[in-house]
């Protein structure tokens, strides 16, 4: 039992290093459920802290809400000093998490209704919280199931009495994305002439620049146009009302854009070093008998970007 234990503290705290480090890299659809996992396993007032804080930062304030209020009940109950300060943050972003109260119409059978928020089952009359975004709403009239799908701004409130009338129909949208990957090259080939090898390299490294930022300009749009699908698509029109899938689209074409950035940047730097090395090759080396031919690849992978060089002179 008490090996049992230890392996499981011990994949918990690997699971948490994990999720730090996500966490860090503001990739909250992986870090979240991660250090839900590592709290499962290890269950501590420092776990449930860093899972609602994760939330948080992911804009999942029902979430975190519920998390920080588990965490203030275990410090409660233990006596730790932390419990205060727990209380701090709950309050602190209470007023900014929805509320939304279902109801049915008087007479209705709650049973048969079958209600279900975002695929669980709902409470009626009763105020609840939830996530900033759109939910899912079905329930059941006459056998058939009904569904509606619901804005919840932050701090806002609402109620809604569910229509039981005997007209139903359900429905689904999917949605995807398919971006291709860019690799492109620049070869030069120049005969022998005096300062022959600092001009391969600058024409070399200059035109690479050029690519470069063709590589930047169609990473930002592609970064754009993505960000805006999930907006228009997953986010009902607004930033803060994003699902699950718009805040991931969204922060994956956020740190797209950060690549195309960081692509321009090198681009013209690399312009800018090609022209000064062609201007200041020598014009009096040797000229040499065999060509020479030098490639500069632009190169984007999903966390970084640069350049590759090869071939030889």
């Amino acid at each position: 039992a008490t090996r049992a234990l230890a392996d499981k503290k011990s994949e918990a705290d690997a699971l948490f290093k994990i999720a730090k480090k996500l966490h860090c890299d503001k990739k909250y659809a992986e870090a979240c459920p991660m250090f839900e996992k590592s709290d499962a396993l290890d269950p501590g007032i420092g776990a449930k802290l860093n899972v609602a804080k994760c939330y948080e930062d992911w804009g999942m304030l029902a979430r975190a809400h519920r998390w920080y209020t588990d965490a203030e009940a275990m410090a409660a109950s233990a006596n730790d000093k932390r419990a205060d300060k727990i209380r701090e943050l709950i309050t602190a972003i209470d007023s900014d998490v929805p509320r939304l109260t279902l109801k049915l119409p008087e007479g209705a059978d709650a049973a048969t209704a079958e209600v279900k928020l975002d695929g669980k089952s709902a409470a009626l009359g009763k105020e609840q919280r939830v996530d900033p975004g759109p939910h899912e709403i079905t329930w059941r009239v006459e056998g058939k199931t009904k569904s509606k799908t619901i804005p919840m701004e932050r701090g806002g409130a609402r109620e809604l009495t569910l229509d039981m009338r005997s007209v139903g129909g359900s429905g689904g949208s999917s949605d995807g994305d398919v971006s291709a990957p860019v690799d492109k090259a620049v070869v030069v080939d120049s005969p022998p002439a005096p300062g022959r090898t600092r001009r391969i390299i600058g024409i070399s490294v200059g035109a690479a620049g050029l690519v470069g930022m063709g590589v930047a300009t169609y990473l930002t749009l592609d970064a754009r146009s993505k960000y805006n699908g999930a907006i228009d698509t997953h986010c009902m029109g607004s930033k803060d009302m994003c699902s699950d899938e718009g805040l991931s689209i969204t922060s994956d074409a956020r740190s797209q854009a950060n690549i195309a950035t960081v692509v321009t940047i090198v681009s013209l730097a690399a312009i800018g070093g090609g022209i000064v090395l062609y201007l200041t090759a020598p014009k009096g080396e040797a000229r040499e008998s065999n060509k020479s031919a030098l490639y500069v690849s632009p190169v984007v992978s999903g966390d970084m970007g640069g350049f590759v060089f090869g071939g030889g002179f």
